[in-house]
């Protein structure tokens, strides 16, 4: 065997018997132990410098952004005339001549229908012969009242002067025949004077002159009139056709200034919130995008449908929106689509929490995020990080909070 360049001979050094085999075994087996140490020791020192290596990971990283989470969010609002009113027949009748059609524009007072109301006719004229009766009964009454209170009057005035008369030269009997007289003209005088039978004509007259307008309006001269400017829609009268008083014939809508009107759910609703105008589109989105005013947003949701009523109002003075049309009514802009955002494969999931991983000096720090919608690579961040922070977006599966990294170098 040959040890450290060396080779020994066992007969020459005298180990041929029994014992110096068992003496020159033993050396071999120390010798052999000592360089499996030695090679134990070079391995675990090569470890031992190879560890501080492995523990530095290597990520990639980028800042925090913002990107937009797609279009701005959308409502179906339907266009409302600001003005509507509806075109009752006061009297009822036969239609003679439809005068304006459906669509047409009206001013206040123009002649929409012409009809036939014989009923409506001989009311006004019972109404005015009513007016007369209470007049001549009122004008009658009064003179008649008159004369007597007249005629009252001058008995009085004679029984008074008869009484001094009788006061002078008279027999107590007479004065007292006289003042019985007296009395009983004064006490007629009184109720004369007192009498409600003139304001209960007056009542009257008022009632008839009251119920002739009713039956003038009604009568119209034969015609149905136009009580607002706008638009004639929903016109359901036919020439030949007959119509009940009080019925609705027609809507006249008043377009130069129309209302959006639309039901939000709570989260849309709060997007509008505090907002003085929003845009909106056509429906077919054609044209450009308009401003409309915001006039109304419900505090409280209907009871029945738990939906916030929005109203909206815009000029139209161009004819442009068509009342019962709709618009596409953007709750959002593109600039509060903008927002805070990281790449979904940057997020590391642990049963539901979602964390990420952020480069705080040369150590990782691990945040916990909130998130909110995705538009392709990118998940919306609500709460947990904000722009320029520095974003680890590969390695991050395999790191620990506050562990040491390396960033790797770009690629150019």
């Amino acid at each position: 065997m040959t040890y450290g360049g060396e080779q020994m001979d066992m007969k020459t050094k005298g180990y041929g018997s029994a014992a110096g085999r068992r003496l020159a075994l033993m050396v071999g087996v120390f010798v052999f132990a000592a360089s499996l140490a030695a090679c134990s020791a070079d391995t675990s020192g090569s470890q031992a410098s190879e560890s501080p290596a492995a523990a530095t990971n290597q990520v990639k990283v980028e800042p925090v952004g913002k990107a937009s989470m797609g279009d701005p969010r959308e409502q179906v609002a339907e266009v409302s005339a600001n003005v509507r009113m509806d075109i009752t027949a006061d009297a009822g009748g036969m239609i003679l001549h439809l005068l304006k059609k459906n669509g047409e524009r009206v001013k206040e007072g123009d002649v929409i229908a012409q009809f036939d109301s014989r009923n409506a006719q001989i009311e006004k004229e019972r109404a005015e012969a009513a007016v007369k009766n209470a007049e001549a009964s009122l004008a009658s009454t009064s003179a008649e009242l008159k004369a007597q209170r007249l005629q009252a009057t001058n008995v009085v005035v004679k029984l008074e002067a008869q009484l001094k008369q009788q006061a002078r030269t008279g027999t107590q009997e007479e004065i007292d025949e006289v003042m019985r007289s007296l009395k009983a003209e004064r006490g007629k005088l009184d109720a004369l004077n007192q009498t409600k039978s003139i304001e209960a004509l007056q009542a009257q007259l008022e009632s008839s002159k009251i119920s002739l307008k009713q039956a003038q309006m009604a009568w119209s001269n034969g015609t149905i009139i136009a009580s607002t400017s706008g638009v004639l829609t929903d016109v359901k009268a036919v020439e030949g056709m007959s119509v009940q008083p009080g019925s609705v014939i027609g809507v006249i809508q008043n377009a130069d200034k129309v209302k959006l009107k639309a039901s939000l759910s709570e989260t849309a609703a709060s997007l509008a919130r505090n907002k003085d105008e929003l845009v909106f589109l056509t429906s077919d989105r054609q044209g450009a995008s308009r401003k409309a005013k915001v006039v109304y947003l419900a505090e409280l949701p209907d009871s029945n449908t738990r939906l916030y009523g929005l109203e909206l109002e815009v000029d139209n003075t161009d004819l442009a929106l068509k009342p019962s049309s709709r618009v596409q009514v953007q709750l959002t802009t593109p600039e509060e689509e903008n927002v805070v955002a990281v790449p979904s494969l940057s997020i590391v999931r642990e049963g539901s929490d979602t964390f990420v991983f952020l480069l705080n000096g040369t150590k990782a720090e691990k945040r916990k995020v909130e998130l909110g919608r995705i538009n392709g690579p990118y998940q919306e961040v609500i709460g947990g990080i904000k722009v320029g922070e520095t974003l680890v977006v590969s390695g991050q599966h395999s790191l620990q909070d506050g562990q040491t990294v390396e960033v790797a170098a770009s690629k150019s």
